[in-house]
């Protein structure tokens, strides 16, 4: 509401000289009319000084630059905003009577609360028209979205919610309410008592397990009410029963146990928790919860080649074997065509995923171990990783130059000895920030004196300290590679102390896993935030893009393909910016969801499952501590859906207080007016023309 305060005029030159030359003209005006020919009555002659002395001053008035000021008062009215719980779970928890009483107290919300606008919320924010339109349909609740409308909305007095305060889907919105600065007033809605309930509330295994391995898949069972009584819980396995134990619910209200699980089959499998009561209970909505565990390979296929035998290679050899989840293939060349316990299946490197060469290739490797082994190493799938050792042959090494990451130049058969220092690299293969520092404690090795250059796009790790040559890089631009540019290492292993004893070790350990690491998963990554989820929850999906240099790729288009048993549907992901990319699926079918995406020929798949039981409808029990804590933490009111008569009158009176004003100032400028020069010159036409009917000289 506008209202009008007052009016002024405002002048760019003196007051002093607008006020004399006002004077003068009126002066002038009547001077001029003072005596005329022919004499003309007193009432004409003061009408043509009027009209003469008007002209002149509007003139006059221009040359000041006049500005006509208006000033009008504003009146700010805040908003008093009303969220309305429009979800299942309104009618699930509730009953017919409850939900007329949020019908009739919307209606008097609607009416007696001044200024006030009327939303539904669930999975979105609605305006609420008509209040016939409430269905209690929606599906799942989310808190964060009134919060996200709040602040798309300006001078707010005030926030109310009717609710049965269960936030099922979204972030806790508590400690942003706080910091608002708006009273929150919650209307709490649905049943409180705690009825007889048993729930399958966790399920803890491992994503990843080796085939044939046994694992241990940990259950938590909870309950309500139902201290003593006994209940089945059942493992199954993509539809068949693996394993079943019976238990006695715990007084405390949590049951945990354990099922012993193995599979030999590789692949994605789901394992189902189904909890069984033997009585009667409410709600069996959340008897049952699934997760999926993806079946390795037994163990991971390793080759180690070597020119001859040696205290570097048994050290490799004898770290590798101490770990049950690799499978170690050993091809140990002992001169022409002889080779250690004649092992010389070269099929092992073809089906090796990681290659091991140390002292390779040696002045006897014969010319079919070497076209073997370099036909594999150029495959850029394969990892490799290059220890010289002592009995390499650099010039041999040297014909192979363009698949490897450094080159080599002023090749030299003796190696010098050498104290190594860690590049400052925190969380690297070479262990994590406080580990670093001990590398330099290890005894001295040996290092080529050939000279090694790594490529520009290497990451050193380690180096010798009196040239700074490379001892330890790596490089990922074409295939994973990690080069040991030394001898006697194993003097890291055998001759160091207990605290430095499991440096070597780990480093073994963490090349395996970088190297293992596929490159295409590293630029792009595509992945959801869990894979469980209920009917009706948000699948939210989130990816990371990047190009051969890993630099974000923002301009993508990622299609993702979703498919069930009957049903397939496609999201198109946002751009987020640096590389990340977001979308969602909601769906409405339970069952296994499997999605996949294609970026540069490369395929990328992965899936979740939806339980058969919408996320509405798990709790049967409204939250009404949540809403006291909303309230009580932005100094608003909580109210029952019976006690609420005088929430009107709370919200009308904040409506008041936060009333405000601020004024307005609308400028005129006189002089842009083409009507003042138009007065101007109907004036003098008028006087003229009085001149001349009165036949005036």
């Amino acid at each position: 509401m506008n209202l009008f305060e007052n009016i002024r005029v405002s002048i760019s030159g003196s007051p002093v000289l607008l006020f004399l030359g006002l004077i003068l003209i009126l002066v002038y005006s009547i001077f001029v009319y003072k005596t005329t020919l022919p004499q003309i009555r007193i009432w004409l002659k003061s009408i043509l000084v009027f009209i003469r002395a008007l002209a002149l001053i509007l003139i006059y008035l221009l040359l000041f630059d006049p500005i006509l000021i208006t000033t009008t008062k504003n009146k700010i009215e805040p908003k008093n905003l009303i969220f309305i719980d429009n979800s299942k779970s309104i009618k699930f928890i509730g009953n017919n009577s409850e939900v007329n009483k949020i019908l009739n107290l919307s209606e008097d919300l609607k009416t007696q609360v001044t200024n006030s606008e009327l939303f539904t919320f669930s999975n979105e924010i609605k305006t609420l028209k008509n209040i016939d339109s409430l269905n209690f349909n929606n599906s799942p609740t989310q808190f964060e979205n009134i919060i996200r409308q709040i602040k798309k909305t300006q001078n707010v007095a005030s926030v109310t919610i009717i609710s049965d305060g269960l936030n099922n889907q979204g972030v806790d919105i508590t400690n942003e309410t706080a910091q608002l600065g708006i009273p929150f007033f919650t209307i709490g809605v649905g049943d409180t008592a705690t009825e007889k309930d048993i729930e399958v509330q966790k399920i803890t295994a491992n994503e990843f397990i080796y085939s044939g391995r046994k694992t241990e898949i940990e259950v938590s069972i909870s309950n309500k009410n139902l201290t003593g009584d006994k209940a089945e819980v059942q493992l199954i396995e993509n539809g068949k029963l693996i394993s079943q134990q019976e238990i006695i619910l715990s007084e405390t209200g949590i049951n945990r146990l354990r099922f012993s699980y193995s599979n030999e089959t590789e692949g994605e499998h789901k394992l189902v928790i189904n909890s069984i009561l033997n009585g009667k209970e409410n709600n069996i909505q959340n008897n049952t919860k699934s997760i999926l565990v993806n079946i390795l390979p037994s163990k991971q296929k390793i080759a180690v080649i070597s020119g001859g035998p040696s205290a570097d290679l048994s050290i490799i050899i004898t770290t590798l074997s101490k770990f049950e989840d690799y499978e170690i293939f050993p091809i140990v060349q002992t001169g022409g065509n002889k080779f250690l316990n004649d092992k010389n299946d070269l099929k092992v490197i073809k089906e090796a995923e990681i290659i091991f060469l140390v002292g390779f290739p040696s002045k006897s490797t014969n010319a079919n171990l070497l076209k073997s082994v370099f036909s594999e190493i150029s495959n850029p799938n394969k990892s490799v990783f290059l220890a010289f050792s002592n009995n390499i042959d650099l010039d041999i090494l040297n014909d192979y130059k363009n698949i490897l990451p450094f080159g080599i130049t002023q090749i030299s058969n003796t190696f010098g000895e050498a104290q190594i220092s860690p590049q400052n690299i925190a969380y690297s293969i070479i262990g994590n920030s406080e580990e670093i520092k001990n590398w330099e404690k290890l005894p001295p090795i040996n290092f080529t004196k050939t000279k090694i250059n790594p490529t520009a796009d290497s990451q050193v790790l380690l180096i010798e300290n009196s040239a700074q040559n490379p001892i330890l890089f790596t490089n990922s631009t074409k295939q994973k590679f990690i080069v040991l540019n030394s001898a006697n290492f194993w003097k890291w292993k055998i001759q160091t102390s207990e605290k430095q004893f499991q440096l070597w070790d780990n480093l073994i350990i963490n090349s395996i896993k970088w190297l293992s690491i596929n490159k295409d998963n590293q630029k792009f990554n595509l992945k959801t935030q869990k894979k469980v989820y209920s009917i009706g929850e948000k699948v939210m999906f989130s990816a990371n893009y990047y190009d051969a240099t890993f630099e974000p790729v923002n301009d993508a288009i990622i299609e993702i393909e979703i498919s069930s048993e009957n049903n397939s549907h496609k999201v198109v992901l946002n751009s987020l910016g640096n590389g990340l990319y977001e979308g969602e699926f909601i769906p409405n079918k339970s069952g296994k969801y499997n999605y996949k995406t294609e970026i540069n020929n490369s395929k990328f798949s992965n899936s979740f499952i939806v339980e058969p039981v919408e996320i509405e409808n798990i709790v049967k029990s409204s939250d009404r501590n949540f809403l006291r804590q909303l309230a009580s933490l932005t100094n608003g009111s909580y109210f029952d859906l019976t006690n609420s008569s005088e929430l009107s009158n709370k919200l009308n009176l904040l409506y008041e207080n936060k009333i405000s004003y601020n004024s307005t100032d609308n400028e005129l400028r006189l002089s842009f007016l083409h009507l003042i020069l138009l007065i101007v010159i109907l004036l003098f036409t008028i006087e003229w023309l009085l001149r001349k009917i009165f036949r005036m000289l």
